[in-house]
């Protein structure tokens, strides 16, 4: 009886440590190109980037394609343009514990990068893979804020 026990040890310690990370947290690889972003989820970040790179060119042509993010676990992800003053770059946030968080993390990168002017929020991702694009949510970035007034109280007497 005590046989058993001993030999589910013995076989978990000869499995392969594939194998053996398959059955650990999925994490999320990102890719990206200008024609767009993608993804893949897998124990392995190897597999993982490998997967969403191979998607990146087969919609992005002739672009270069770069793996550009990894997270595990996966978590909840999401993805928005950020508009500099000559062009557009994506941004990419993962591993937050869920869709509200991924607002604020993008909403939070938005106002705190000086060089962009606007922010639109283009996807979640749940933690099973799922996309929801997102419409209609934009930020200002600082490009646009109004700087605050300049004081016209002359400076304090010494």
């Amino acid at each position: 009886m005590r046989l058993i026990p001993l030999i589910g040890a013995l076989v978990l310690a000869l499995m392969s440590p594939a194998a053996r990370a398959a059955d650990g947290p999925v994490g999320i690889g990102f890719a990206q190109a200008e024609e767009g972003t993608f993804f893949c989820r897998d124990a392995d970040p190897a597999k993982a980037f490998a997967c969403a790179l191979k998607q990146c060119r087969q919609a992005a042509g002739q672009q270069q394609c770069v793996a550009t993010r990894w997270c595990s676990p996966a978590g909840w992800s999401g993805t928005m343009v950020g508009w500099l003053p000559e062009f557009h770059v994506t941004q990419v946030v993962c591993g937050t514990g869920g869709a509200e968080a991924v607002t604020a993390a993008l909403q939070a990168l938005c106002e705190n990068t000086p060089e962009y002017s606007r922010c639109d929020m283009l996807s979640v991702i749940d933690p099973d893979g799922r996309v929801t694009q997102i419409d209609n949510v934009s930020w200002p970035g600082p490009l646009t804020k109004e700087p605050p007034p300049a004081s016209t109280e002359p400076p304090p007497a010494e």
